[in-house]
């Protein structure tokens, strides 16, 4: 059984109106399907409510008060003393996040769920203060410790963190001065006192090989140690696969099928094929692992799979979210092995239109472990080289090409829009020291896979929703309003018309895109373009994807690496089999064939089992969308501290660069070609004094009229570099 974090709103929003409706906390349980292990937060979260007087409680019964002037949500620290809180309620984060000043956080920490009251609106927003904490999401802090004479104290690495942690003569578990530690928080801040807490684990000095990496992990509470009963389970899969487990399942070994992914990459989780067939029609083969035959429902492997939600990859380092057993051996699709996986065959059109489709389980044998690099390599040059040595691959890539190019056309006449955003790579040299930092490269094989993946997760996706099944959908919902506009007053600011009027809204993106291709200040238009849209997330309620353009969507293709795509598997599989195993009008049916679908007219599953489903996703995609969430910014935040320690070298050298961002304490600068950013504080601007214009995102000098205004060259010299925050700070070269 998964052990899912329960929503305090969830709880409170289930709890009745009125004193007449009032019900006990046993039949709010029950109606909320809680297990034991959510028993006790559920009933901390009542006893909060009550006493924070947001809801009411007699004779053992329940019911929530009407009020307008709280909020449950997150609390979040900054570097400047203040937090907010961040509303978990949808309508309420329509209204902005909650400004909380030093005075009004009460015993909060970064990350916890909070009661907070609304004390003040503004033309600003609003103000409040934290009245209750619901739930102390980190339970322990990475900082470095400091002796004192008297004392010893724990500061923060993390600046969100707002106080130093008192640590007693008997909890230091013999650190040294500034050793780097993990403090576990014994007695939270009150009245203004600093928390308390004991070291629970000494990681070491900030010289210490790998302890940037270490200190990501538990900074971003980042699962990285199996339980044992997960390993064994691991180590008990049989590498074998037996005549009883080819049962069901259609055999593609003869088909001739690639795996195509990076040099480095370990843990292969998807291969494609393509044959003509002999109505002249194409026969796409996308072939997943099948990841469910081994990690089943409940078992404790399936535990550590969902409280990781997904894999986590580093320049040097990956964080499975399975053992590597399974990831890189018995589950990856490994060259000239057979493999057991699920398979999306799909017939199309010369002009990528999916006619006909089959989804189930089968068996493959990979020809190749092909990189992005040869492939490219063959489709540019099909006498070449590379392309003799893969001769007998070579005929199928170049129609995968030509499909390519048709299914990307017809993505752009949808209205999906395209981010090509170059990202930074590390280059490391042969003492594992940081050698440079390049834009990594993305070529035509890349775009290849990206668009065979995405017509596999949108046919698995309409299937299961045309069947009425509940299921996990991946969704992006259209912008705010008010994000459109400030990004359309920024782009207008750069000579650029931008609307989202018409029947495709993805239109204006679309056509910006274009516009802005090639120029200066296409990466800084595009990232803030980005910005304006919402975070893409998980739920079980489809409002489909506005960068896609496609009104059903999910996540498919990757099980070895994210829980979402083997929840989607286990259900797809469950379709499947209740055709298989159902009555006999059910077993004329292939619930997995697109045929089957327009004689069906009914739910495929009980309404005891689509409930119990309905129940489970939500928790689970609200817990993948926050997994997702801090593996992208532990990802980012090592980025950002190798970008410090290869710049900590480069002090007093000049670079040319654009500015990407603009505050009232200056500008951020980004160096071109090496995707370092860093800051031009106001003070260093000697000559005037610089005014902040937030709706035009520039500072203006109040004497001489001098611009600094997003997208402008400047060159700039490195002043210094902060490896501990990894904060690099720039001076202007005039």
């Amino acid at each position: 059984m998964l052990i899912t974090k329960l929503s305090p709103q969830k709880v409170f929003q289930s709890l009745p109106k009125s004193r007449e409706r009032a019900i006990t906390a046993d039949q709010l349980a029950r109606a909320l399907s809680l297990d034991e292990r959510q028993r006790g937060s559920f009933d901390t979260y009542l006893a909060e409510f009550v006493r924070a007087g947001v809801a009411a409680s007699k004779g053992g019964r329940y019911w929530r008060k009407q009020s307008s002037n709280f909020l449950i949500g997150t609390f979040t620290g900054t570097r400047s003393g203040h937090g907010f809180v961040i509303p978990d309620d949808e309508r309420e984060r329509t209204k902005g996040d909650l400004y909380i000043n030093e005075h009004g956080m009460g015993a909060a920490l970064h990350g916890d769920k909070v009661i907070a009251f609304i004390t003040r609106s503004t033309s600003r927003g609003r103000e409040g203060r934290v009245e209750s904490v619901l739930h102390r999401e980190n339970l322990s802090i990475v900082g470095k410790f400091v002796r004192l004479k008297k004392e010893s104290l724990v500061s923060p690495l993390d600046e969100r963190f707002l106080h130093n942690i008192n640590i007693n003569a008997s909890d230091t578990l013999g650190a040294r001065n500034e050793e780097i530690v993990t403090v576990e928080i014994t007695r939270p801040p009150i009245a203004g006192r600093p928390p308390w807490g004991r070291i629970v684990e000494v990681l070491g000095s900030e010289e210490t090989p790998g302890i940037d990496i270490e200190i990501i992990i538990r900074k971003h509470q980042l699962p990285h140690r199996f339980s044992e009963r997960a390993i064994a389970e691991a180590e008990a899969a049989s590498e074998t696969i037996c005549a009883a487990d080819l049962t069901h399942r259609v055999d593609l070994r003869q088909s001739l099928t690639v795996t195509i992914d990076g040099e480095t990459a370990r843990d292969f989780d998807d291969a494609v094929s393509l044959e003509t067939l002999p109505n002249g029609r194409l026969r796409l083969g996308v072939h997943i692992a099948d990841v469910s035959h081994y990690v089943r429902e409940g078992s404790y492997l399936d535990e550590e799979a969902f409280r990781r939600g997904t894999s986590v990859y580093f320049p040097e380092r990956a964080i499975p979210m399975l053992p590597e057993k399974l990831s890189n051996e018995i589950c990856s699709l490994n060259p000239r092995a057979d493999r057991l996986t699920m398979s999306a065959l799909m017939e199309m059109s010369r002009d990528g239109k999916v006619l006909d489709y089959r989804l189930t389980p089968s068996v493959i044998h990979s020809r190749e472990r092909m990189t992005y690099t040869a492939v490219n390599e063959i489709l540019s040059d099909p006498r070449g080289e590379t392309a003799r040595h893969y001769a007998h691959v070579k005929d199928m890539l170049a129609a995968m090409h030509e499909l390519t190019l048709a299914l990307i056309r017809r993505r752009e006449e949808r209205g999906a829009i395209d981010f090509d955003l170059p990202e930074a790579e590390i280059l490391f040299d042969d003492e594992g020291q940081i050698g440079g930092i390049v834009r990594s490269e993305r070529n035509i094989a890349h775009r290849l896979i990206e668009e065979f993946m995405l017509l596999a997760n949108e046919t698995v996706a309409r299937h299961l929703e045309r069947l009425r099944v509940p299921s996990l959908y991946r969704i992006h919902e259209e912008p705010e309003l008010s994000r459109v506009e400030e990004f359309a007053e920024i782009a207008h600011s750069f000579g650029y018309k931008f609307s989202m009027h018409g029947t495709i809204p993805q239109r204006g993106f679309q056509h910006l895109s274009r516009q802005i291709e090639g120029r200066p200040e296409e990466r800084m238009l595009s990232y803030l373009m980005l910005r304006s849209m919402q975070r893409a997330r998980y739920t079980p309620q489809n409002a489909g994807h506005f960068g896609l353009a496609m009104k059903t969507y999910t996540h498919f293709t990757s099980p070895i690496r994210r829980y979402p795509d083997l929840v989607v598997h286990r259900i797809l599989h469950e379709v499947i089999e209740r055709g298989r195993s159902g009555e006999e009008e059910w077993q004329q049916l292939d619930l997995g064939s697109r045929r089957s679908l327009k004689r069906i007219s009914w739910l495929v599953l009980d309404e005891q089992r689509e409930g119990e489903l309905r129940s489970a996703l939500e928790m689970i995609g609200e817990h993948s969308s926050l997994r997702e969430r801090a593996a992208a910014d532990a990802e980012r935040e090592l980025m950002g501290w190798r970008k410090a320690d290869f710049m900590a070298d480069r002090v007093g050298e000049e670079f040319d660069g654009v500015i990407v961002g603009v505050k009232e304490y200056g500008f951020f600068v980004e160096l071109n070609e090496l995707f370092v950013e860093g800051l031009v504080h106001v003070s260093t601007l000697k000559n005037d004094f610089y005014e902040y214009h937030e709706r035009r995102h520039r500072l203006i000098g109040a004497r001489t009229g001098r611009k600094f205004r997003l997208g402008d060259a400047v060159k700039v010299s490195v002043d210094r570099v902060d490896r501990e925050r990894h904060l690099i700070d720039f001076s202007l070269v005039e």
